[in-house]
């Protein structure tokens, strides 16, 4: 049997198009059919107060409906949509099918535990940075965003019981990990790969992409390796659920660290410095990190037919 992946019929460029109408369309289904699910459960009223209104004013269940229900359509829906559009067969398309050799499962758990420490770093030396003086506009634009995005994160993050982490695990670990790599390592990644014939430009591509999405460019570098890091992740395991599996990972132990310290009576902001590892830490963290890439990759290869 061949299961050789079959060519679209479009060209990268038509099917990117494509890519992000079906996924625009999705995302405005499924927020419309939460604002419906709100409106039933809350009443209609108090959402066109907060629609009238800043999004500081939203309460938390309505920020909620937004965040899921525009990661379900944007993230998940739409590519699942596109791969029936363009003719793939969903399964061989994202790699769903894929068997996994257990070993590259508890290789991506010990990269994802590894690799903290000097992620953290640069995104330390990455809220540093400085644009020169003619570029002022933009670094205030820029500080404005992160500013913004942490509000929200804040928001989304206040947590007074179990209910509320099982919620955001969901909101915040699970649906984005398994939207966000179905979106950009399963699907634009796809196409890059189809457009410039090169799967390390269309990895750090789409990586690029995937972090300059957040419109978070203070955590801008640790974002973009991760990008990387699962894309490859997902080009040598081939299986989508690798990246997934490291997505989650990264993102679940956030929300369960940020649970923690309000359990303990600490406020969120804490949680960006829970953390301070030390230069031998961090040395120690690259070491690993890669050495676990190294036989990831090497676990994931399969041997060349005679």
């Amino acid at each position: 049997m061949n299961n050789r992946l079959k060519s679209s019929h479009l060209h990268p460029v038509l099917q990117l198009a494509v890519l992000i109408l079906v996924a625009a369309l999705c995302g405005f289904v499924c927020v419309a059919v939460g604002f419906a699910a709100y409106s039933f459960f809350y009443g209609f009223a108090p959402m066109l107060e907060m629609l009238k209104n800043q999004a500081h004013t939203m309460d938390l269940p309505f920020m909620r409906m937004l965040q899921i229900s525009s990661t379900i359509g944007i993230f998940i829906a739409g590519p699942l949509v596109y791969a029936q559009i363009d003719n793939y067969n969903v399964g061989q398309y994202f790699k769903i099918n894929t068997p996994i050799k257990p070993i590259l499962i508890l290789l991506v758990v010990l990269i994802m535990l590894f690799s903290s420490p000097w992620l953290d770093a640069v995104n330390t030396l990455n809220q540093k940075m400085a644009l020169p003086n003619f570029l002022q506009p933009l670094e205030n634009w820029m500080k404005q965003k992160e500013l913004e995005a942490a509000a929200l994160t804040q928001q989304l993050l206040l947590m007074r019981g179990y209910k509320d982490l099982a919620i955001n695990l969901l909101m915040i670990a699970i649906l984005p990990a398994i939207g966000e790599e179905l979106f950009f390592r399963g699907t634009i990644q796809n196409i890059f790969t189809a457009l410039f014939k090169n799967p390390h430009v269309a990895v750090w591509l789409t990586a690029i992409l995937f972090s300059a999405i957040h419109l978070q460019f203070y955590g801008f570098l640790p974002r973009m390796f991760l990008g990387a890091l699962f894309g490859y992740l997902f080009i040598w395991g081939k299986s989508i659920w690798l990246p997934i599996l490291g997505h989650f990972l990264n993102n679940g132990f956030a929300v369960i660290m940020a649970f923690r310290l309000q359990q303990e009576g600490k406020s969120i902001s804490e949680l960006d410095n829970a953390f301070s590892p030390s230069w031998y830490a961090i040395l120690c963290s690259i070491v690993f990190t890669f050495a676990c890439i190294n036989i990831y990759f090497k676990q994931a290869s399969y041997p060349k037919p005679k």
